[in-house]
């Protein structure tokens, strides 16, 4: 479904991501690991077209070739990408926040076509939202919050979705719930690139894996060739006999 081959780019002068190859199958869950300052989020970016330089690289969707192309073309082209955070429009409505999301599917503010299908659809996924649809989005819970950051992200009816550290954040208890939609997504047959800090998360839920340093892509395989943990303390934290769930943001 994704396949980014070769991706070096950065912040102007700054190159933060060397030659970076990353696959993503259809249906699919592929978990992105590493260190704090490895190359992540900079990543995500890259694939969503918001990284300010790439100076190389090719990323595909579903055989499509977006190098190059904008950031609304690849979201027209299939991809989404929640960022970090739960960044939606606090002073909005959650409605207008799932109505903003589907931006691309017909003239702001209309409920009817097909923005009305896909608002109905997310409303179905996340019961509490309709619920709480009239209410200003900053009043949510976090967890809430990000259910409604996926909705929005939802809303295109995207091929491949990307989430960044999804459970930043959120209550312990909330992890586990969001996550597991997380889960469900894939289950529904939708792609997915995802950046989570919580490792044993990750993995409870990851198809396939890659671990990221310092910029690039240095270990890849399926999830079950990491599942002891020896592969992630040995190239990822370095450190034998620490927890896994620590120092990965």
């Amino acid at each position: 479904m994704l396949s980014v081959a070769g991706v070096t780019g950065g912040y102007g002068d700054l190159r933060v991501l060397w030659d970076v190859d990353v696959a993503v199958r259809p249906g699919r869950i592929t978990v992105v690991l590493g260190r704090n300052g490895a190359g992540k989020t900079s990543l995500l970016s890259a694939i969503a077209g918001l990284l300010p330089t790439v100076s190389q690289g090719r990323v595909e969707l579903d055989g499509r070739d977006l190098s190059g192309a904008p950031a609304h073309r690849r979201v027209r082209a299939g991809l989404a990408l929640v960022q970090e955070n739960k960044r939606v429009f606090r002073a909005r409505s959650v409605e207008e926040n799932l109505l903003l999301g589907g931006y691309s599917l017909g003239g702001l503010g209309l409920r009817g076509g097909a923005r009305g299908t896909a608002l109905e659809k997310a409303y179905e996924r996340f019961p509490v939202l309709r619920q709480r649809r009239r209410e200003p989005a900053g009043s949510l819970s976090g967890g809430q919050q990000q259910m409604l950051a996926i909705g929005q992200a939802l809303m295109p009816g995207p091929k491949l979705l990307m989430l960044d550290e999804p459970s930043a954040g959120l209550a312990p208890a909330i992890v586990n719930e969001v996550l597991e939609m997380v889960a469900a997504l894939r289950d529904e047959g939708l792609s997915i690139l995802l950046v989570e800090q919580r490792i044993e998360h990750a993995l409870a839920i990851a198809d396939d894996v890659a671990v990221m340093e310092n910029g690039r892509i240095i270990t890849t395989g399926p999830k079950s060739a990491f599942d002891d943990g020896a592969v992630i303390r040995e190239v990822y934290l370095g450190r034998s006999g620490e927890r896994l769930t620590t120092g990965n943001n």
